[in-house]
């Protein structure tokens, strides 16, 4: 049976990046090298794979997944980073876009405006130290990038799950603060 994963922001050959935002890695190649074996260890052949955005900063980078030879079907959505040309980015992933809708989710790199994003939820990557949106009071946004899921894919059910969690809590939420303010309207509530 295949399963579908969602990742974010590889950074992979992106000089610096261990010393910003993943200062737990000793070096480039470490870093590297981590995340493309975690990558090859969690899926299978019949597996699919969208990487949102900023996976490879140079073709000798990209040269490193290609010559991972991954057996799993991957799709990439280009993020900032991602500026080289199309062509060689079709020589590693099965198909290239700048947006994508998957179900109820809208896979992009960079976060989708709260206003534009109605009927659907947003999976992205860019935000290293956290999304705009994840909050409380909006809970359609999910950060795939791999500071926030362990190094690793995560599974879109395992996503499904989380999404509808966050949603029942905000509700639930919602429902016991309009109680304590009830209660404390009519003095008394217990």
């Amino acid at each position: 049976m295949s399963h579908v994963y969602v990742t974010a922001d590889w950074h992979i050959g992106h000089t610096g990046i261990t010393d910003k935002f993943r200062t737990q890695f000793p070096s480039l190649e470490y870093h590297d090298e981590y995340i493309l074996h975690n990558m090859g260890g969690a899926l299978t052949k019949r597996d699919i794979l969208y990487v949102l955005g900023d996976v490879a900063l140079s073709s000798h980078a990209l040269n490193k997944i290609r010559a991972m030879n991954f057996p799993f079907k991957m799709y990439l959505v280009r993020g900032n980073h991602d500026q080289l040309p199309t062509a060689e980015y079709l020589d590693v992933f099965d198909e290239v876009y700048g947006a994508f809708r998957y179900k109820k989710y809208w896979f992009t790199h960079i976060p989708i405006h709260p206003q534009e994003l109605f009927r659907g939820m947003n999976v992205h990557g860019h935000c290293h130290r956290g999304g705009p949106f994840e909050t409380e009071e909006d809970t359609r946004y999910f950060n795939a990038i791999l500071e926030f899921n362990d190094y690793m894919p995560v599974n879109m059910q395992v996503l499904g799950t989380i999404m509808a969690e966050r949603y029942n809590n905000k509700r639930t939420s919602r429902e016991r603060k309009t109680h304590t303010r009830e209660c404390n309207t009519l003095k008394g509530c217990v």
